[in-house]
């Protein structure tokens, strides 16, 4: 094993967009860093990002972009995203050539359409001497000095640790929770990865509903049963359950639910109101219009003959329905209910929820209260948000403030 006799002022492990960003501050500062990638090159996982055009961020403002956060600590963020969030996000990219274009008036996506567009801006200024590949980091010791951190390859001494290794989702890109064993290891503490942003399993829908395959719903308000848990949204309906924004952004919460038991998720399959319905209904009533055009037209083909199957009622005029039967059919419209089997796996999720604890860490540097040197960001920390953007902006500003607080005292 080569032993490498440069002290780094900063050793930074794991190049996803929280190292990458702060490797580039390292640059402008001209700081004597190095960053370790486990794989044979840096970005692995930011590539297939949003379908690989990657969500860079959103058009939040701060008070708004953390009051959209899932987790309970969302405070612990303010003062990072006040330095650098959506804003200087967007203003980063297109200093450096790069202009993130609006879609849905809240996502931003590089105006190449290509998540490399991205890693090739936070790569553009890297010194590729300060970027070693294939250095799968086994061990990290404090010793008197610093840190002694041994790799596959090579043993580093380094006054400062940056911890960016990712969580557990998609572990094939690098992202295997390395940072949680590095914390174990010196007493920090830290909450298990587990699934989040993901989609979830439902027999019922590939067994007694398999000709909605494909289907989706428009912005429905999607209710996990027993629980005051929601989300509104846009679902689908796929082969082996449900997927899409609404379901993604409940899926950590479902996780939870099924954890204590059965569990139950109940929705419209309409955007319209209760009211709205019933009164559909009434002036079809009037009509004495055909039952199964009035769910086409508030549903699909498809879901019309789903409900009218699944209930047991013929495609009449609805003045031949019974009044009980009209009731069934507008409760299943308001209250379409799927019982659920389990979410994806957190090797599968697209981000985890997890990771070192808040309370840990110093929320003006992301440095470890106890053990003085070693911080860490991005998703190594027990922070994330729901699909939208937030959590590559996360990692993006938690690099950079952890970057700017090194500079600060070197």
């Amino acid at each position: 094993m080569k032993l490498f006799t440069i002290v780094y002022d900063v050793i930074v492990i794991g190049g996803g967009p929280a190292g990458l960003m702060a490797a580039n501050i390292f640059e402008q500062h001209h700081i004597n860093y190095v960053l370790l990638e486990k794989n044979e090159k840096p970005g692995k996982k930011l590539l297939i990002t949003g379908g690989r055009r990657c969500n860079v961020t959103n058009s939040y403002h701060v008070n708004e972009f953390i009051a959209h956060l899932t987790i309970p600590h969302k405070n612990f963020l303010y003062a990072t995203l006040s330095e650098f969030g959506p804003k200087e996000v967007i203003d980063f990219f297109k200093q450096r050539g790069l202009n993130l274009i609006l879609e849905d008036q809240i996502k931003y996506f590089p105006e190449t359409g290509k998540s490399s567009s991205v890693l090739d801006v936070l790569l553009s200024n890297i010194n590729k001497e300060r970027l070693l590949c294939r250095q799968f980091v086994k061990e990290v010791h404090q010793t008197e000095y610093g840190f002694l951190i041994k790799t596959n390859q090579s043993t580093f001494q380094t006054k400062h640790v940056f911890v960016a290794t990712g969580s557990n989702s998609y572990p094939s890109t690098g992202s295997n929770g390395d940072g949680l064993i590095f914390a174990k290891y010196l007493n920090i503490a830290s909450t298990p990865f587990t699934t989040a942003e993901t989609v979830v399993y439902a027999k019922q829908v590939s067994k007694e509903y398999a000709l909605l395959q494909g289907v989706s719903v428009k912005n429905t308000k999607v209710t996990i049963k027993d629980t005051k848990i929601f989300y509104q949204g846009d679902l689908l309906f796929t082969h082996f359950g449900l997927s899409g924004p609404v379901i993604l952004n409940l899926s950590e919460f479902i996780y939870d639910q099924l954890l204590k038991g059965n569990t139950y998720l109940s929705f419209g399959l309409t955007d319209l109101s209760e009211q709205e319905v019933i009164e559909i209904f009434e002036k079809a009533r009037r009509d004495n219009s055909q039952i199964y055009k009035i769910l086409e037209d508030l549903t699909t083909k498809r879901l019309a003959k789903v409900i009218l199957e699944k209930l047991g009622i013929s495609p009449k005029n609805i003045n031949e329905v019974s009044k009980k039967d009209i009731n069934a059919i507008i409760d299943m419209v308001l209250n379409f209910t799927i019982s659920v089997d389990r979410v994806e796996d957190k090797e599968k999720a697209y981000v985890n929820r997890g990771g070192i604890l808040t309370s840990e860490l110093d929320p003006s540097s992301m440095e470890s209260k106890i053990v003085k040197g070693i911080y860490f960001i991005g998703e190594t920390v027990d922070i994330h948000g729901p699909i939208g953007g937030f959590n590559i902006t996360i990692a993006l500003s938690t690099g950079y403030r952890c970057a700017k607080a090194i500079i600060s005292r070197l």
